[in-house]
C-alpha cells in the first residue's frame, strides 16, 4: 500500500516504496520540498491510491484474515470500480473541469459499460485497450470472473465455504494488480487538456 506516491506538479505516480516513507515523515506538508525525481517540483506531494481507496484495500486485507472471501471478493470488485471512477475524475480535472460538475457527472455514469463508454467519449480509446497497451490485457478476464463468483454466491444458496483460499488468492493478486495498473494509467493521462480552448482574441 506504500509502494507508490503521486506529484501534484506533474501528475506522476511514482513507484518507489524507500522514497515514499521519506515522503511520509518530512515536515511541513506530505512530501513538502522534497524534489519530484521526475520534475524536481518540491510542491506537496501524496500517497497512491489516495485516502479515499485506501479503506478499501485495508478492510480487503482484514477479511482476507478471517477468511471472508465473499467480502474479499466483494470489495476487491469495488476497489476496481471505485479506482475507475477516480481515473474518470482525473480526466475529467485534467480538462478543467469544475469539482462540483465531476462529482456530478461521475454520480450519474454507473456500471463498468456506462464507465467504458465514458472513457472512450473524453480520451477517443477503449478501456481496454488502453488496459491492454501499458501490459495488463488480462485483468479484465479476472475481474469478470471475480464478479461471476460474487454475483453466483449472492443469487444463489450456496455457502460461503464454497469459496476457497483460492478465491481469496486470486482477489488480493488482483487487487494488487488494480493498483498498479491504475499508478500507470494516472500517469499516462495526466496531460491538461481544457475542455475549452483558450482565445487570445476573445473580448473577454
Amino acid at each position: 500500500m506504500d509502494r507508490y506516491w503521486q506529484c501534484f506538479a506533474c501528475g506522476r505516480v511514482i513507484d518507489d516504496p524507500n522514497l515514499a516513507k521519506t515522503l511520509e515523515t518530512a515536515g511541513g506538508g506530505w512530501g513538502l520540498n522534497i524534489p519530484c525525481p521526475k520534475c524536481g517540483s518540491k510542491t506537496s506531494k501524496d500517497k497512491f491510491p489516495g485516502a479515499r481507496f485506501r479503506p478499501l484495500f485495508k478492510m480487503m486485507v482484514e477479511c482476507s484474515q478471517l477468511e471472508r472471501a465473499i467480502l474479499v471478493l466483494t470489495l476487491a470488485q469495488t476497489a476496481f470500480e471505485s479506482m475507475l471512477d477516480g481515473f474518470l475524475c482525473r480526466l475529467l480535472d485534467n480538462m478543467n473541469c469544475p469539482e462540483d460538475i465531476v462529482l456530478a457527472v461521475t454520480d450519474q455514469v454507473r456500471g463498468i459499460s456506462a464507465k467504458a463508454r465514458f472513457v472512450k467519449s473524453l480520451t477517443g480509446k477503449d478501456i481496454e485497450k488502453m488496459i491492454g497497451d501499458v501490459g495488463f490485457r488480462d485483468i479484465v478476464e479476472q475481474f469478470e470472473t471475480i464478479r461471476k463468483k460474487r454475483n453466483s454466491f449472492l443469487h444463489t444458496a450456496k455457502q460461503e465455504e464454497d469459496l476457497t483460499q483460492d478465491d481469496i488468492t486470486m482477489a488480493l493478486k488482483f487487487a494488487c494488480a488494480t493498483v498498479d495498473l491504475y499508478a500507470i494509467l494516472f500517469s499516462k493521462y495526466r496531460e491538461q487538456r481544457p475542455l475549452i480552448e483558450p482565445d487570445e482574441n476573445h473580448p473577454l
